[in-house]
């Protein structure tokens, strides 16, 4: 029996060939290292990274931060691809590994003669996964992109900001994070599908498709709903709450609170403030929102009182949801990151002193990883090009069952999974869930039943029901999936799941912890009916450290994530900014499908199970990368809406004559054509902006006169002359607006539903583009316990007489008419 100190990685025989560079693709194959893959760089020949011993107490610089970031955990061969024997190593290389992954613009992969085509004539199972700014078609293929532009043409930074001026970006590069993510999500779907078909495929990616699929529930609320989101509204919550955001302690620092109906009361004992408790001014939701400007005065006198810390402290400890908002290395220091091992030491010469971000994947049981050093460039090339190396032999995927693989909606590399879901309507569960029923799951929804006059809606009268914005976000996280009405505190209802359970490959919860174990489904018990289930639970702050039992809001995770720290104008004593969409949730979401899709392949070379935990604040943690290791040496980044993440200016919005903004991304590669795009070509020589380190010494002036050059254009002109050039600007776009672009519908990233709600509504389709299974359309997401009857008959193997037992007694339940989308609301 494998213990678990001994367990091999979910990733391990696995052999990727990295051709990536800058962050999107360092930061999908460091997960993929970090996971156990044998991960080689291959890099064009140049001056690489040191591997001398360094100076533990030095200061790491942002360049290097990169490197111990992104680097880590890699081994490197240094090749020219252009040359014909190197060329010929690197078919070498293919024959013998699994996964060939670049972020190349479209067309460079076909001019060195690697494109997927050329690569399965030498290794027919190879997965090759290409990650671009807007794809490899469509009228912006070959427009740059960066991190900026993406989240401009997104809609992501109309949404964000103080509501009051410039439109921000989040602090952190969540454009080239999100590519990242989804790229893996999509390799690892794709090495499912070979081990049942033996053939790889192609995985594309765009940077833009996955920042628009963030807008999720936000997409049908615009279109469907009629919802039009405006200036950002800081202190206030997804779902109205109010008080919510930001506030300003006596020290100077800032604490993020977020005080839903059920923590008011609580909320107002720690703060000494009971008399409002039952004040007719605000004892209600309503009556709060009525009067949030007078309520957020006397809350701001009140916490000004005190420091950021004695607030902390003091909600905490009555479970009310709070965050200060720390800096990056408050972030990784505080008490509940050290506990879960986020912050981590680098294995070997060359990263003396240095600390980078740990795994945010944590498997119950085991060992977190080791991460080694990087290693310089070229580092094996005797060993990896010199010598023949065997290729990796994996065993066959089970065959599909017929039955689990008929209740799926869609087809994809995914088929035959069964997948219960154990999630309430937050993102962190029903985001994650939908990207596995998208790609081909069968995803069935373990809902709690309707109310006993819930008669439902007949069919012909669904065209008439409202589409509210409540409806609209179910609609927008709950796509592809079944639906089933089960009374879990019921024994009868809980034996029932039992037996789905019995013949699931993973379930996947974001409940408190402790809630499956009070209702005897917690891991333990689901191994005593199926002892290789997968489970994984999504929650604020894991499963262990001292804050594992506190409540979580995303807004409180993106303080205590440092994420809200680099955000804002930077202006001082400016509010600090939470990204516009629920990061915190999302961000778990994805690592809890790269945990999943990983565990199912060891499991299926080595039968072993696993149990993940997974924390919304270790994923904000992680995708801090880069800047980590410089931030825990002592580096303080702060808010900088107009510098890019390398230093790169000219960067960031900028006002336009028609009161837009206009966003640039500009690279030194960049800078020659961006002068003469903003109709000053002088500057390209003028001593004060003629290399990338002077344009930093002078950016103040820089942005003078770049600001008063775009101020003469509207948006659409500059966006013209920049798509034309082919260098990164971007307007920045509203929801609607970034949706209702051509580029975007070609992409099959604007979809609706053949059904009599769905159809009246559009969500934002999939960014992971897959050869062999292209977009044929999606099921609507289903009415409360739409498919109860048929699940129960089909999968649970249940009698006709046995359901009606379990129906009259109430543990099963479905409408007596119709369908029902009586769901509570979350807005």
């Amino acid at each position: 029996m494998t213990s678990s100190k001994s367990k091999p990685k979910p990733l391990e025989g696995l052999r990727v060939l990295d051709l990536s560079t800058v962050v999107a693709g360092p930061f999908g194959s460091d997960l993929l290292a970090s996971l156990g893959a044998e991960v080689i760089r291959v890099s064009p020949p140049r001056d690489g990274a040191s591997t001398s011993p360094r100076d533990s107490a030095a200061q790491v610089t942002d360049a290097e931060g990169f490197t111990f970031a992104l680097a880590r955990n890699k081994k490197s061969v240094v090749l020219n691809l252009k040359d014909k024997a190197d060329k010929e190593r690197f078919m070498r290389l293919v024959e013998a590994s699994d996964v060939v992954y670049d972020n190349f613009r479209p067309g460079v992969t076909e001019r060195l003669g690697i494109d997927h085509e050329s690569l399965k004539a030498v290794n027919p199972r190879i997965v090759t996964c290409s990650i671009s700014g807007y794809g490899s078609e469509g009228s912006w293929a070959r427009v740059g992109a960066y991190d900026v532009t993406v989240q401009a043409l997104s809609g992501a930074m109309s949404i964000t900001g103080d509501g009051a001026g410039m439109p921000c970006r989040w602090g952190v590069p969540i454009g080239d994070i999100t590519g990242a993510f989804y790229a893996v999500i999509g390799i690892l779907a794709a090495i499912e599908e070979r081990a049942r078909t033996g053939a790889g495929q192609h995985v594309e990616v765009s940077l833009l498709d996955g920042q628009l699929a963030l807008n999720t529930y936000r997409v049908p609320q615009a279109f469907g709903a009629g919802m039009e989101f405006g200036a950002p509204e800081p202190r206030k919550g997804g779902a109205g709450t109010v008080p919510y955001g930001p506030f300003l302690c006596g020290d100077g620092k800032w604490i993020v609170i977020g005080v839903a109906s059920n923590f008011w009361r609580l909320f107002c004992e720690v703060a000494g403030l009971d008399d409002l408790i039952a004040d007719p001014r605000f004892d209600t939701l309503a009556n709060r929102q009525a009067n949030q400007a007078e309520l957020e005065s006397l809350i701001e006198a009140r916490l000004l009182e005190r420091d950021s810390d004695h607030w902390q402290e003091q909600l905490m400890a009555a479970n009310v949801p709070v965050g200060k908002v720390n800096s990056i290395r408050e972030a990784f220091e505080q008490a509940q990151a050290e506990a879960r091992g986020m912050a981590v030491g680098l294995e070997g010469a060359g990263a003396e002193g240095v600390k980078a971000p740990g795994l945010p994947i944590k498997f119950m049981g085991e060992d977190d990883p080791a991460f080694a050093a990087p290693v310089h460039d070229g580092a094996e090339n005797a060993t990896l090009l010199d010598t023949p190396l065997a290729a990796s032999v994996e065993p066959d995927g089970d065959p599909v069952d017929a039955t689990i693989a008929g209740l799926a909606t869609q087809s994809g590399p995914l088929a035959g999974l069964l997948l219960l879901e154990l999630c309430g309507d937050e993102p962190s569960g029903t985001l994650g869930t939908q990207m596995l029923a998208d790609l081909g799951a069968t995803v069935i929804k373990i809902e709690r039943p309707g109310k006993t006059d819930d008669l439902g809606v007949a069919p012909d009268k669904l065209t008439d029901l409202e589409i509210t914005p409540g409806l609209a976000y179910y609609f927008g996280l709950n796509r592809n999936k079944r639906s089933i009405c089960l009374d879990l505190k019921s024994d009868a209802g809980r034996e029932t799941f039992l037996k789905f359970a019995a013949k699931a490959d993973v379930v996947y919860d974001n409940y408190k912890t402790g809630v499956t174990k009070k209702l005897f489904i917690d891991p333990d018990s689901l191994r005593k009916v199926n002892p290789d289930i997968i489970t994984c639970s999504v929650c604020g702050f894991g499963k262990t450290g001292p804050w594992a039992h506190l409540p979580a809001y995303d807004a409180t995770i993106q303080a205590l994530g440092g994420g809200m720290s680099i955000t804002g104008t930077g202006a001082p004593g400016a509010m600090p900014v939470r990204w516009g969409n629920p990061i915190g949730g999302i961000g778990g979401a994805f690592y809890a499908v790269i945990g999943i899709l990983s565990t199912l392949r060891r499991r299926r070379i080595t039968g072993l199970p696993a149990t993940l935990d997974i924390a919304l604040l270790d994923a904000q943690l992680a995708m801090h990368c880069y800047r980590a290791p410089p931030a825990l040496s002592g580096r303080v980044y702060p808010a900088m809406q107009r510098r890019g993440g390398s230093g790169a200016l000219p960067y960031g919005p900028f006002l336009c004559s028609d009161g837009k903004w206009f966003a640039l991304g500009i690279t030194n590669q960049f800078w020659p054509a961006c002068a003469k795009a903003l109709g000053h070509p002088e500057w390209i020589d003028d001593p004060r902006f003629d290399a990338e380190a002077k344009r930093q010494d002078n950016e103040e002036d820089l942005n003078d006169l770049v600001s008063e050059a775009i101020a003469k254009e509207t948006s659409d002109e500059w966006q013209r002359r920049f798509v034309d050039l082919g260098i990164p600007g971007a307007a920045v776009k509203s929801i609607p607006e970034a949706f209702d672009h051509p580029h975007v519908k070609s992409r099959d990233m604007l979809v609706s539903f053949d059904h009599p709600i769905g159809g009246r509504l559009k969500v934002a389709g999939s960014p992971v583009k897959l050869s062999g299974h292209p977009h044929e359309g999606f099921r609507h997401a289903p009415s409360l316990g739409e498919d109860t009857e048929q699940l129960l008959a089909q999968l649970a193997g249940l009698s006709r007489d046995e359901i009606a037992d379990l129906r009259s007694s109430a543990s099963v339940w479905w409408p007596a008419k119709g369908q029902s989308y009586a769901r509570p609301s979350v807005v």
